[in-house]
């Protein structure tokens, strides 16, 4: 016992330490969407609704609803560390730190002779490719489900040694995992598939049959029930009536709130949610052998990975394959071969690196296009999937560490300890590029990236003020995707940021002409008409975006300013009681801008209210407290 504690104490410790820097970092691409903007995981409250039975009896409109266990994650890291990033990022590595320690204790318990299990641990922990599910908060939920899959089968695993009531008891226990895993992300339903894995490859023959049949009975009985949650099909925010773009993440964006304090005219588009749920890949769910090629390539892709991890790119890309004759994907079907095969006749000779290799393959089933995927590869897919190969690398390590000649047993225990310093130094300064979103998505990229990493550069660009260069991203995104909505939206932005106004007012006609029933075209080229003057078209098209969404805030609060800025008070003041009674809360600006037309209209009694009702919603709203401090020096 003492042994195994010395072991995972080594394993976890060097986990936190090669992580330390990760709590430093801030929060990064889609964690603004999943945390920062997301106001259902910003109130732990809503953890009751979660725990209620009801949530899972029918459809529910909440970002990564079919995610609950994820989503109390997220809501328990709020209720403890408010909105301080390093807490967030603690919660992941501790996380990540647990799993390490789990791939150490499945291998004892096989009773896999040391340092196999040391060695499985460290190089599951440390692996480079890792960090994308472990330094992305918004990522947690494949760690999550991992842990819950390894739980679950460390708990099969201790059933094969009891009998009658206990072993009922840890085949409940095993599928009450299951299901944890499941409602953490869908990644967890290769567990049976991995139970039966281990009675193939390390048989236990007492009670085996009975064993079995309990424990996929379970499992089966927790996946109908999955299945029927999953079935509702949910919902981001409810979608704009007659929208003709039905995706979560375009719904999401129609209601994004705005960071307060960037002027009159809010665009109220928030970073990258305006995504065609295909984008530049389409061609893979249209074409079933461009499919299955593309995913065969990208499957090889991820063992290239995992034997070397280099590049390491965020939002990375699949490389569309037409056929067989295009980018070898050949020789990519033949490595896979040969992985099934290693796996195949390698049992008896070498088993636990040939149920690694099992392993990683029954693992990568889930994101091998079987059914669709909105992002069809990416590193975090992997997360689980490393546990297979760390295991079939540690059983290679240490066989030829128990080599009986003395040197060569040396050597190879130098080469494993400097195996494991380099994937802990790749990992730790693959860490410090998560720490905002520049030093994440402004360096080139040496691997292929979707349209979406370009846009998401493009707007990096032009916060910086750099408009020509924003332009060429823009354009980057376009030539992959000519019907990304959002990049036609953002080189409006740019040529209009450089007085281009006719380019500028061409790429908005254009994504209004891609989005005609989406209120966010809309108010976007409102938002820029009404910058350059043309307040009449603008105002025409913000009634237009409310008309197609009655509850866009933000639409509401610039409709306000607009007549404001034209001295129609009237309508403008309605506007802002219309903005003020719909926004959600923790959101100060309709009552900032309320309180800026009172003030304009000299009622400083009703703007002062209203300013500190947004400081009430937003204590860190500066810009309330600097004007509610110029009203105290006027003396009110």
């Amino acid at each position: 016992m003492r042994r195994h504690l010395w072991a995972v104490g080594l394993i976890v410790g060097a986990v936190l330490a090669v992580y330390s820097n990760a709590l430093r970092n801030g929060f990064v691409g889609d964690d603004h969407v999943y945390i920062e903007t997301n106001r259902f995981v910003q109130n732990p409250g809503n953890l009751k609704i979660l725990a209620d039975p009801r949530y899972y009896l029918g459809s529910h409109e909440v970002l990564a609803g079919s995610r609950p266990v994820y989503l109390a994650s997220l809501m328990a890291d709020r209720a403890v560390w408010g909105g301080d990033p390093a807490g967030y990022h603690a919660t992941s590595v501790l996380i990540h730190a647990a799993n390490s320690a789990w791939v150490y204790a499945l291998c004892a318990t096989l009773e896999l002779a040391p340092p196999l299990p040391l060695l499985a641990g460290l190089l599951f922990g440390l692996h480079p490719i890792q960090t994308e599910a472990v330094d992305a908060v918004s990522f947690r939920a494949d760690p999550l489900a991992a842990f819950f899959v390894f739980a679950a089968l460390w708990v099969y695993l201790r059933a094969r040694g009891r009998q009658g009531a206990k072993s009922l008891l840890c085949t409940a226990a095993s599928a009450l995992l299951y299901c944890l895993g499941l409602l953490s992300k869908e990644m967890a339903a290769t567990l049976p598939a991995l139970a039966l894995l281990v009675e193939l490859y390390f048989p236990s023959r007492p009670h085996r049959r009975e064993r079995l049949a309990w424990a996929l009975g379970a499992y089966a009985f927790v996946a109908c029930g999955y299945a029927g949650f999953w079935a509702a099909r949910y919902r981001a925010v409810p979608a704009p009536a007659g929208s003709g773009l039905r995706t979560a993440v375009d719904r999401f964006a129609a209601a994004m709130p705005t960071a307060p304090g960037q002027g009159h005219f809010n665009l109220g588009v928030g970073k990258g949610h305006f995504f065609h749920p295909t984008w530049e890949w389409s061609g893979l769910f249209a074409d079933t052998s461009a499919a299955t090629w593309t995913m065969i390539k990208a499957l090889a892709g991820y063992f290239r990975l995992l034997l070397w991890p280099d590049p390491l790119v965020v939002d990375r890309a699949p490389v569309l394959v037409r056929g067989w004759h295009e980018g070898g994907p050949l020789l990519c079907l033949a490595a896979l071969i040969l992985a099934a095969l290693y796996a195949v006749l390698m049992r008896r000779r070498d088993p636990p690196s040939a149920f690694g290799a099992a392993w990683c393959l029954t693992a990568l089933l889930p994101v091998s296009d079987i059914i669709p995927l909105y992002n069809p590869v990416a590193e975090r897919y992997v997360y689980l999937v490393t546990a297979g190969a760390a295991l079939a690398g540690a059983s290679l390590l240490a066989r030829l560490c128990r080599l009986r000649e003395a040197r060569a047993a040396r050597a190879a225990w130098v080469g494993a300890g400097l195996l494991v310093a380099a994937s802990g130094l790749r990992t730790h300064a693959r860490n410090r590029d998560w720490r905002d979103d520049k030093a994440l998505l402004l360096p080139a990229a040496r691997a292929p990236q979707s349209s979406k990493s370009s846009v998401l550069r493009a707007g990096l660009m032009e916060e910086d003020g750099r408009p020509a260069d924003a332009i060429r991203e823009y354009e980057t995104a376009l030539r992959l995707h000519p019907g990304l909505v959002e990049a036609w939206l953002g080189l409006g932005r740019s040529y209009g940021a450089l007085g281009d106004i006719p380019r500028a007012m061409s790429c908005h006609e254009r994504a209004l002409a891609l989005a005609p029933q989406n209120p966010v075209s809309r108010f976007a080229y409102a938002a820029f008409l009404s910058r350059i003057g043309k307040t009449a078209r603008a105002e025409e098209l913000y009634r237009q975006a409310l008309a197609l969404e009655p509850g866009y805030v933000e639409a509401w609060v610039n409709l306000g300013a607009l007549y404001r800025e034209t001295r129609r008070y009237r309508q403008a003041r309605a506007c802002y009681e219309k903005a003020v009674g719909l926004a959600a809360p923790g959101d100060p600006l309709p009552q900032y801008s309320y309180a800026m037309l009172l003030e304009k209209m000299g009622d400083l009694k009703g703007a002062d209210a209203h300013y500190r009702a947004a400081l009430e919603q937003d204590a860190s709203f500066e810009s309330a407290r600097t004007r509610l401090s110029r009203l105290g020096a006027r003396g009110l």
